[in-house]
């Protein structure tokens, strides 16, 4: 059985065990790391279409194919991004304005926070209406 095959094999199998993938990339790139130790785990992001710019972390063969064992999380994927130092990521969503909050971080491997206001505007906003 060639390498893809035994990807998607394990891909399967572990789908049927989870039910819903949604918001387990991290856990299933883990696991299937550990199954397959040829493989990269990458983090960054995908374009969905739909859902926009998500954060995201999927795995790479030595050949450089994706190997994305949540990728039916999504409705689609149409790019892979791999995150890079000073990268733009997501850090919260506006509390006052409802927009996404995105920021340049220097690692994934730190808790950088999450913001909940985009702008001193919107700060002065949130902070008024519950002043």
């Amino acid at each position: 059985m060639e390498n893809r095959d035994r990807y998607e094999a394990w891909i399967e199998e572990y789908l049927e065990r989870v039910q819903n993938p949604l918001g387990r990339c991290h856990d299933a790139t883990n696991e299937m790391k550990t199954a397959f130790p040829e493989l990269t785990v990458v983090p960054g992001h995908v374009e969905t279409g739909i859902w926009g710019r998500r954060g995201h972390v999927w795995l790479t063969a030595p050949d450089g194919t994706i190997v994305d064992p949540t990728a039916s999380q999504f409705p689609a994927i149409f790019e892979y991004e791999p995150w890079t130092p000073d990268s733009l990521v997501r850090l919260g969503k506006c509390m006052s304005c409802g927009e996404e909050i995105w920021g340049k971080v220097p690692s994934l491997h730190e808790d950088h926070g999450s913001k909940c206001v985009c702008s001193p505007e919107c700060e002065r906003e949130l902070t008024a209406e519950f002043a």
